[in-house]
């Protein structure tokens, strides 16, 4: 579940990111932008997720580890992927301006 969770996380900011890139913003304005637009629903979806294992993890000892594990997980990834999907996202996405601007190996070869 933590998996899913952090995982859909990314492919919808991801998402978010590209549309802005195609309406003609840069990369970098287009990953602040999708960053800031998926804020509120990557928390919401972390913050109903962890108050929903709360009570479970209180009321059965059983449950206890497993609860703790996706709820510090689920507080750690959320951090994270507000963090460094946007890094990654700056880091490897190219376009048509950056490509332009970046020698292709063959020319770095023959030169």
């Amino acid at each position: 579940s933590l998996i899913g969770i952090v995982a859909n996380d990314a492919i919808v900011m991801v998402e978010t990111m590209n549309r802005h890139l195609s309406q003609g913003l840069e990369v970098a304005q287009a990953a602040a932008r999708g960053a800031a637009d998926r804020l509120r629903p990557i928390v919401s979806t972390s913050v109903t997720t962890i108050v929903g294992l709360v009570p479970l993890a209180f009321s059965n000892p059983m449950w206890q580890p497993l609860c703790y594990a996706v709820i510090f997980g689920l507080v750690a990834s959320t951090i994270l992927s507000l963090l460094i999907v946007p890094c990654l996202y700056l880091l490897f996405t190219r376009t048509e301006r950056n490509k332009e601007d970046v020698p292709s190996l063959v020319e770095a070869y023959e030169s």
